[in-house]
């Protein structure tokens, strides 16, 4: 499975896809609000923010399911991911992810 495929896959399959995203989109607008006026994002470069930082989440994960698969077929990740229970994991650890800038400090 290549990389844009398992990403579209737990995005349609990942019950915390939305929550993942929704504290991205509060922790990138909190930290644009800081910004001074002139320097802020427009709306479009923060859900793209967003979406980079969920990207940047799920490589650790991808990276390590293709050590342990070593197959391209979709099937056999499906497979592995459903054996391992992966989505109940990361749902767990998304629904405990804390953004805010203490946490991150």
């Amino acid at each position: 499975m290549k990389y844009k495929e398992f990403l579209e896959y737990m995005e349609q399959n990942l019950d915390s896809y939305h929550t993942f995203m929704a504290k991205a989109l509060q922790y990138q607008r909190s930290r644009n609000a800081r910004r001074p006026a002139k320097s802020r994002w427009k709306d479009e470069k923060i859900e793209k923010a967003s979406y980079e930082m969920w990207k940047a989440s799920m490589e650790p994960l991808y990276n390590n399911i293709r050590n342990e698969v070593k197959s391209d077929f979709p099937a056999a990740w499906t497979a592995f991911i459903d054996k391992n229970n992966i989505m109940e994991i990361v749902n767990d650890g998304i629904r405990e992810m804390d953004f805010s800038e203490d946490a991150i400090a």
